[in-house]
């Protein structure tokens, strides 16, 4: 009998939708308890290396649930043979009798045309039914014979409770009347020699529902078969017996299913507590472990202390306090840590158990001391609570810190106080003399011609001579006052207590007497003289800084008049013209002190937007007034020609920037400086250019010297030649803040120069005023038709450069592209490749 995998998978659909549900139960169960460890913090979890694992258990529950099902569909499988081999021999056994009998009752008698009343018939029918009712698993007998007309057959057949419910309802289950046609195929048992039953094991769809048939062949009086006999089984009783074996294994897997999976579950959770426990003590060594790690590798020592006994410490503290090993300090007092002064403070630190901080005198094993710096707070300890202290060695520190605060209130090179230090101290001196309403005097002192003599000898022997000074004005102040070092060659003196004018003055003559005297430095006899400018408490000023102005004002006003002598402060002093004088004597000590410093704005070209060159600015950081404007000194330098010096050094600086630039590979710009009007009027102005440009080994044509309009027109044929010279040199020469001047233009075209600079006060109103709109344009035609490169200045706004780029203008520079900025911020500018998004 043929069977396709469809008749396998619909046979066996109970089993395997058994199979599907028992899939998914253990499937969900398994996500459960992937759910379960992941809300638990479990999951990828390790303990000693290994992660959390079932171990077998899985996988022998699988197997041994497999393994039954497939027992159990053997075993169903087998009942269902055995069942239809019973059938086989019930038919073998059974089916001979039956036909036996029928040869007896006459069956070939009755034909078509039989009624149903004929008494053969009706013998017929009721041995029939009497076979039926005595074998419960026959739904139907009956014979077949064929016709003489076709190949159809008929059949005597008595009505069938098929479905053997005790039940007979229905026109199909009347069962086939006599000579009713059946659509059997008549087997033909004539080829088999031995005559023997045909059983049809493949169920048979009939009217009366699914069946199994067998055939046994009828013999006539003639002694040949001339009838067949079919025994029909009901397949639904034999069906139901295999799905009973079915149910009763899947029945029994459920219970064992059951009792396992719940037993299964308990295991879970008693191995994820244990791993959880395992863990968890894995996690503390961990954590001692890091924690001893830890508090060993710190600079830092580490004490649990109860009551003052020391319980643990680590291996620092041990190094710190001189002891060889931690068991030697477990158990011995805290308080020995501290030295005796120190000791209460120690004592009530560690009976604390607030958060708390402080210094003390540690003492070691060997009793030296050192500064050291706790911090303490509380924590439980084998169910305590214990006082656990960082103890820090900061006697480095102290020492650092103690040579920092030196140096910052002393002056490294004399050992005085610095201004700091003697403001401070003078403040606390108001206060007492204030309180005691009595006087005081500041001395300000300035050495005369120091300059000359650190110039002409070194500074070596300029730093020895200011430590005799310093030394000499110590002894002058006696113990009571105090001498200070303000800077260079300026100190300041504290009289601390005088009855008169008459006796401050007594001390300022033996303070210069005492300083005119030679001194002896490196084998030269050196004679150095000072002025005094000297304030008085209370009428001079009430507070340092006030004192200490005002008797600089006072020196600032006797030098006008000499050197080696003194002056008190007076009110008129303190006037604008003092402070013109101050700016004037910082001015003179500028360059020496390295005050001045150039700042550079680049100047860019308007077509392509690169940096092309820049133009140096004077700044002058002055170390109390902070960065002056040029309009507050420059004409103080003019006025007393210190200008000349300062121009010099811009001129020096410019140059030496631009070329070290260069030679780091940056491209080559120029540089554009200012001269004064000082400086263009004096003579040698052109061997000083010559050779600021030789000895920093700029290429001439790197340079540009801005002058005005106005500096041009005091002396035109002295202008003519100079610039004329500079030319020939190859010096670029540029007139700045054209336009604002009243030259004639009929001069400008005999001038050697390259460049024309529209002043800014033009360029501001250029957007919003046509006036000016006019004056730049005219200045810009005017400069392109004397074939003159014409500069904008002051550039802030994008319409500027705009209407500027319109009309042609060549380059421009202004607070758009940059600020003027110091040499390093410059020098990035050119590092990043900086230049100007031309749209």
């Amino acid at each position: 009998m043929d069977t396709t995998m469809y008749d396998v998978l619909r046979q066996n659909l109970d089993y395997i939708c058994f199979a599907g549900v028992i899939l998914c139960f253990v499937s969900g169960l398994e996500f459960v308890m992937h759910r379960y460890l992941v809300s638990e913090k479990l999951r990828g979890k390790t303990v000693a290396g290994k992660k959390f694992s079932m171990g077998f258990m899985p996988y022998l529950a699988g197997s041994i649930i497999c393994t039954l099902l497939i027992i159990g569909w053997f075993m169903a499988d087998e009942t269902g043979k055995q069942e239809l081999e019973r059938n086989k021999q019930m038919v073998d056994g059974i089916a001979p009798t039956f036909a036996f009998e029928l040869e007896k009752l006459g069956h070939e008698h009755i034909r078509l045309a039989t009624p149903t009343t004929d008494e053969e018939y009706l013998a017929v029918q009721k041995t029939l039914e009497k076979w039926l009712d005595i074998n419960p698993d026959i739904s139907a007998i009956y014979t077949l014979r064929p016709l003489s007309t076709s190949n159809s057959v008929y059949v005597i057949s008595p009505p069938s409770d098929h479905n053997h419910d005790g039940k007979i309802e229905g026109e199909q289950e009347q069962g086939y009347p006599l000579g009713t046609i059946y659509p059997y195929a008549l087997p033909d048992l004539t080829q088999n020699s031995e005559l023997k039953s045909t059983f049809r094991e493949k169920p048979v769809e009939s009217d009366w529902g699914a069946t199994i048939s067998a055939f046994v062949p009828i013999y006539g009086s003639n002694g040949q078969p001339d009838a067949v006999l079919g025994v029909d089984f009901n397949a639904t009783v034999w069906a139901k017996k295999v799905t009973k074996a079915r149910w009763s294994v899947m029945a029994f897997l459920l219970i064992i299913f059951i009792p396992f999976n719940t037993t299964y579950w308990v295991v879970f959770h008693q191995r994820v507590e244990r791993f959880r426990m395992q863990l968890h003590q894995e996690e503390i060594s961990e954590s001692e472990d890091r924690f001893r790690k830890l508090s060993n590798a710190t600079f830092e020592g580490i004490v649990l202390t109860d009551q003052g006994q020391i319980l643990e410490i680590n291996q620092t503290l041990c190094t710190m306090f001189g002891y060889e090993s931690e068991s030697e300090m477990t158990g011995m007092s805290a308080f020995l840590l501290a030295a005796s002064e120190s000791r209460d403070l120690l004592i009530e630190n560690l009976y604390s158990m607030s958060n708390s901080m402080l210094e003390i005198v540690a003492q070691r094993k060997d009793g030296t001391k050192f500064s050291a710096e706790l911090v303490g707070t509380s924590c439980m300890y084998q169910g305590r609570e214990v006082r656990v202290t960082a103890i820090r060695d900061i006697s480095e520190r102290k020492r650092t810190q103690e040579i920092i605060n030196h140096m910052a209130l002393h002056d490294t090179l004399t050992g005085l106080p610095n201004r700091a230090l003697f403001t401070q101290h003078l403040h606390e001196v108001l206060e007492q003399k204030r309180a005691a309403e009595e006087k005081l005097a500041v001395f300000f002192l300035d050495l005369d011609r120091f300059k000359i003599i650190n110039d002409t000898l070194g500074h070596a022997r300029g730093d020895k001579l200011l430590k005799a000074v310093a030394t000499r004005l110590s002894r002058c102040a006696g113990e009571k006052g105090v001498v200070a070092r303000m800077s260079g060659d300026e100190f300041v003196m504290l009289i601390p207590h005088y009855e008169d004018a008459a006796e401050i003055e007594a001390v300022a003559d033996q303070v210069l007497k005492r300083l005119e005297q030679p001194y002896k430095i490196h084998d030269y006899e050196l004679h150095a003289t000072a002025s005094i400018g000297i304030a008085l408490f209370p009428q001079d000023g009430d507070d340092p800084q006030m004192l200490i102005k005002n008797a600089e004002t006072a020196l600032f006003r006797i030098k006008d008049k000499g050197s080696n002598t003194y002056s008190l402060y007076a009110p008129a002093m303190n006037m604008k013209g003092i402070e013109r004088l101050q700016l004037e004597n910082g001015l003179r000590h500028a360059l020496e002190r390295d005050e001045f410093v150039l700042y550079y704005q680049p100047r860019i070209n308007i077509e392509t937007g690169q940096i092309i060159g820049m133009e140096a600015l004077l700044r002058w950081q002055h170390p109390e007034l902070g960065l002056v404007s040029p309009g507050a000194f420059i004409p103080i330098a003019e006025e007393t020609g210190l200008i000349v010096p300062i121009g010099d050094w811009v001129l020096r600086t410019a140059l030496r920037q631009n070329k070290a630039w260069q030679e780091a590979g940056y491209p080559h710009m120029t540089v554009a400086v200012n001269l004064s009007p000082r400086q263009f009027m004096r003579q040698g102005l052109v061997e000083t250019v010559a050779r600021e440009v030789r000895e920093t080994g700029l290429h001439p044509s790197d340079l540009e010297l801005e002058i005005t309009e106005s500096m041009t027109m005091h002396d035109v044929d002295y202008t003519i030649g100079l610039l004329e010279e500079l030319n020939k040199m190859g010096v670029q020469i540029s007139i700045d803040d054209f336009g604002t001047g009243y030259s004639s233009l009929s001069y400008l075209k005999h001038f050697p120069i390259s460049t024309l600079k529209i002043d800014q006060s033009f360029v501001r109103g250029l957007v919003g005023d046509p006036y000016h709109a006019a004056i730049v344009t005219t200045v810009i035609h005017l400069a392109q038709n004397l074939k003159l490169k014409v500069v904008a200045e002051g550039v802030e706004t994008e319409e500027q450069f705009r209407y500027l780029r319109e009309h042609r203008c060549d380059e421009m520079q202004g607070y758009l592209f940059s600020r003027p900025i110091p040499a390093e911020e410059f020098e990035e500018l050119l590092r990043r490749n900086v230049m100007y998004e031309v749209s």
